[in-house]
């Protein structure tokens, strides 16, 4: 999938997010590269992602 400046610009106005200009083609870069290996990976394990439950971010201190 290929991001432009103008899709990161309407994005990041989205959440109140302010990218300098100079900065607009490199996050655009690095999001169509993070988007296209997602797809990747999701081609190669399909519906085996649905079958795991996520990780969350956060570890709980608390055992299970």
């Amino acid at each position: 999938m290929e991001i432009s400046k103008d899709h990161v610009r309407i994005l990041a106005k989205t959440i109140d997010l302010d990218i300098p200009e100079a900065d607009l083609n490199a996050v655009a870069l690095r999001l169509s590269g993070l988007l296209a290996l997602m797809n990747e990976v999701e081609k190669d394990l399909g519906d085996e992602m649905d079958r795991v439950d996520p990780i969350p971010p956060v570890y709980p201190r608390e055992e299970f």
